[in-house]
Parts: structure tokens; C-alpha cells; sequence
């Protein structure tokens, strides 16, 4: 029963990534109201963090429902949608250089980060996971941190007038990155999933 619900949980959190990953790369002009579907994208990320952190048991869960780790896993998942509603109640009358947008910058960087390290090293902690696997999810917390250290990086030494030049590139190592978090976590988890067979039961024929 316990690899029975490890698997289904494991499934239904992985296909949920898999859909986020897929609607976050649709281009803008192929969605059909691109503001609900970005709603539809964050709650079900949500979702499914939520899920691989709980688990449909225990045993399931990625962090065998430590407190630290389910609290760091809920923060991971459900920043994307604080974030889009702290965005939209600042509104964009207000300045980009405003004491509240350079604060909030801070906070967006700082904690979601800070979750995602606690969740990672959490998640490898935990004998739920098989090796290497468990450390997936720090694997892709650094190619995030990668990704923003090298536009970063292209940020302050470029020139000024090249500095747009940079923008399609950065955009897709961004894409990439996230891409890692939703649609290559997701396979993984599918993966994980298929390799945990549910326990099977001996038959003996009698003689």
C-alpha cells in the first residue's frame, strides 16, 4: 500500500508540473485570455508542490511531512500566486524606482530562494526519494541561481547600448530554467513513479 500511494501521488504531482510547464511556455498570442490561464498555471503549481510535500500518506511525501520541510515546500508553492497578487494590488501607477517596488524586489528574491534551498536539502534528506534523484530538486535551485548570476554578471559589465542585445538570450536560459523546475521535475517524477512497482503478492499453486 505504501509504494501504491507513494506512486499515485508521485503521478499526480508530476502530471501537474508537466501542465505548467506546457502552459508556461504557450506563446502569449496562442493563449485564449492569458491572465486566467497564468491564474489556472499558479494554482496548479501550488497544487502539486503542495501535494508532493504532503503526500496521500507519509510515506509519500517527499519530506515525510517534517515540519520544516512541508513549511518550506508551502512557501515555495504558493509564492508564485502571493507574488502575482502583490503585484497587481501595487498596480502599475506605481514608479519602478518607488521605496515599496525596490523593497518588494528584495523580498521576492530572498524568500522564495530561501524556501527553495530549505525544500531542496530537505527533500534530499529524506530516504523517500531514491539516490541520486533526491537531489534533483537542488540540482535545479542551481541552475536557477546559475541563470540569474550570468545576466547578472552580462548586466554589469556590458555596455549599455548592448545590454538589449542580451535580451532574447536571457529570456531563454530563464525559460530553461523553469522549464527544470516544472517539465523536467515533473518527467522524474513520472519516472520515479513507474519504477516503483506496488508491493506484488505471491501466488503459490497448490501441488
Amino acid at each position: 500500500m505504501t509504494r501504491r500511494t507513494r506512486q499515485r501521488t508521485w503521478i499526480l504531482g508530476g502530471v501537474g508540473l508537466i501542465a505548467c510547464g506546457i502552459l508556461g511556455v504557450l506563446p502569449p498570442g496562442g493563449r485564449v485570455g492569458s491572465g486566467p490561464i497564468l491564474l489556472v498555471t499558479d494554482v496548479l503549481f501550488a497544487a502539486s508542490v503542495l501535494l508532493f510535500a504532503v503526500g496521500l500518506s507519509r510515506d509519500a511525501s517527499v519530506v515525510t511531512r517534517r515540519p520544516l520541510g512541508v513549511t518550506a515546500m508551502a512557501i515555495v508553492a504558493i509564492w508564485p500566486l502571493l507574488s502575482s497578487v502583490i503585484t497587481r494590488a501595487m498596480g502599475p501607477g506605481v514608479s519602478p524606482n518607488d521605496d515599496a517596488w525596490v523593497a518588494y524586489g528584495y523580498i521576492a528574491l530572498f524568500i522564495p530562494t530561501a524556501a527553495g534551498l530549505v525544500a531542496a536539502m530537505q527533500i534530499a534528506r529524506s530516504d523517500t526519494v531514491p539516490s541520486p534523484w533526491r537531489w534533483a530538486p537542488a540540482w535545479v535551485l542551481g541552475m536557477q541561481a546559475l541563470a540569474w548570476a550570468v545576466s547578472q554578471a552580462v548586466l554589469v559589465t556590458a555596455r549599455p547600448e548592448n545590454v538589449q542585445s542580451f535580451a532574447e538570450p536571457f529570456h531563454m536560459l530563464g525559460t530553461l530554467a523553469s522549464l527544470a523546475a516544472t517539465l523536467g521535475l515533473g518527467i522524474l517524477a513520472l519516472i520515479l513513479a513507474a519504477r516503483s512497482r506496488p508491493e506484488s503478492v505471491q501466488v503459490y499453486r497448490s501441488p
